[in-house]
């Protein structure tokens, strides 16, 4: 089990507005329901009890069936890597941050100084530098696999992950057939499905439609849940264009929303491993993109983690990603500023660190930097440990107006665990930076990539895995090529 840092509890509501966005979450599912594209869920609801109308295909469901998922639900579960080392204990109150999001369609490629496709050796490369990064505690994607066909990107994307990181792996799925090969696949680089089931080490990103749909993409949570995969639920609206443009109005879609994920996940099977998971984005009014780096986007997932201790259920939101299209000063005062509130607030998973561009493109560079700012993060959040041998009174008097604390043995014995020390940022006079090329941040994070990746190599596979794992990718390449005929 990896050491957690324990996070804060920053509240940006009061518990009078907590209960308030809840009750409005709870009456938009009764009163106005889901629109399900998928026939499936339409049919899990109506077994579970809710209100189903199949012309209008709305699903509503009644207060009763929220509490009862999320009593079911369990207020903490391990978050499992491949090597233990790096299970995660989910549960309110420790905070962990991953690599990247969702697969990226481009990368930031330092030589060139700007983004290009990526291909699968950036992605392999992208994850073993994850692997390495001290603080990364999970995996997701910094670039896709951008040199394959569109139907065999995800396919490609699971088995540069699998080989390359034994960290626990959060990832996404275009629907039930592509999260039956994640699944199939991290079966094999488990050694078997008894390994697997034993200790599952992914984790299946699950997103509604905003507003207020659910399409065939969530299937997939079938297949997730029968193998005891936890379930993220994180819908992903934008302020102003797909939920209101108020944060409590925002708040209030996006609840409802992440409640019926939990929902469908507990009706499926009760006692899944559920993250609580929305997502706070925004519309930039002046250009209609996404933005990554707004201050009310921090503040809303403040709510989040706010709402997840309410609901005692584990949270995930975005931090590390920004909106800078460079790894620079801009890019570095958005993710510390997010990163540093996500762990102020206590929220649970956060993610994106590496990427730019408002997830557009990620950088391995601007990953090693985010690596950094948690080191200084985490730091802060250990807080002042007060005892009578860090009070010093009896070294004070000792030494008095006289002394030397530098060669005093309380020095020695304190100064590691008590002081901060950089790993990437430099802390070197200015001659000692003009001597060393004075270099910028961004140069020494590239030099920082390139020592991990001279040394770095597939992860171990159990054995046979590696001939399994290829025969499924084989066998869902060859099942794409005859069959367009999938969901």
């Amino acid at each position: 089990m990896k050491f957690s840092t324990q996070g804060g509890t920053h509240n940006v509501l009061s518990e009078a507005d907590i209960e308030r966005i809840h009750l409005a979450s709870l009456k938009l599912l009764e009163d106005y329901g889901i629109f399900s594209e998928s026939d499936l869920i339409l049919d899990i609801f109506e077994k579970g009890g809710a209100s189903v109308d199949r012309e209008s295909r709305r699903i509503r469901v009644l207060p009763e069936m929220v509490d009862a998922a999320l009593k079911s639900a369990p207020d903490s579960f391990v978050f499992f890597g491949r090597d233990s080392q790096y299970d995660l204990s989910l549960e309110n109150g420790p905070i962990y941050f991953g690599m990247g999001g969702t697969s990226e369609p481009f990368f930031w490629d330092y030589s060139l100084g700007k983004p290009r496709t990526p291909t699968k050796a950036d992605m392999v490369d992208c994850t073993r530098i994850g692997q390495a990064a001290a603080n990364i505690d999970f995996v997701m994607a910094l670039c896709s696999a951008g040199d394959y066909s569109g139907d065999q990107v995800f396919l490609h994307e699971y088995d540069a992950i699998f080989r390359n990181t034994t960290k626990p792996i959060l990832y996404s799925s275009p629907g039930r057939w592509y999260t039956r090969k994640f699944i199939e696949m991290a079966i094999a680089a488990c050694g078997g499905e008894e390994a697997f089931r034993k200790s599952p080490p992914i984790m299946l990103f699950a997103q509604t439609v905003s507003p207020l749909k659910i399409g065939h993409y969530s299937e997939g949570i079938v297949d997730a849940a029968e193998f005891g995969v936890p379930i993220l639920a994180a819908p992903g609206p934008m302020m102003g264009a797909t939920s209101p443009t108020t944060l409590a109005g925002t708040l209030v879609q996006i609840n409802a929303e992440a409640l019926f994920t939990i929902i469908l996940a507990q009706t499926i099977k009760p006692g899944i491993p559920v993250i609580y998971g929305p997502h706070v984005a925004v519309m930039d009014m002046s250009t209609a993109q996404c933005t990554y780096g707004s201050p009310e986007q921090h503040l809303g997932r403040s709510a989040v983690a706010q709402l997840g201790r309410y609901y005692h259920l584990p949270t995930f939101g975005l931090g590390g990603g920004v909106e800078a299209k460079l790894p620079d000063a801009e890019a570095s005062a958005q993710a510390m500023m997010g990163i540093f509130a996500n762990g102020l607030s206590g929220l649970t998973l956060t993610q994106s660190l590496g990427t730019l561009a408002s997830g557009l493109y990620g950088s391995p560079e601007m990953l090693l930097i985010c690596d950094e700012i948690v080191h200084m993060v985490k730091k802060y959040l250990t807080g002042i440990r007060v005892t009578e041998e860090t009070l010093a009174l009896d070294v004070i008097e000792e030494l008095g107006h006289t002394g030397n604390y530098l060669t005093h043995n309380h020095t020695a014995k304190w100064f590691r665990k008590e002081l901060f020390f950089p790993v990437l940022f430099q802390r070197k006079s200015i001659d000692q930076w003009i001597a060393g090329g004075a270099k910028p941040i961004v140069d020494v994070a590239h030099e920082r990539v390139r020592q991990i990746l001279a040394k770095a190599e597939a992860t171990p596979l159990p054995d046979g895995a590696d001939a399994e794992m290829e025969r499924v990718l084989r066998a869902a390449v060859l099942e794409l090529e005859r069959s367009d005929d999938r969901q």
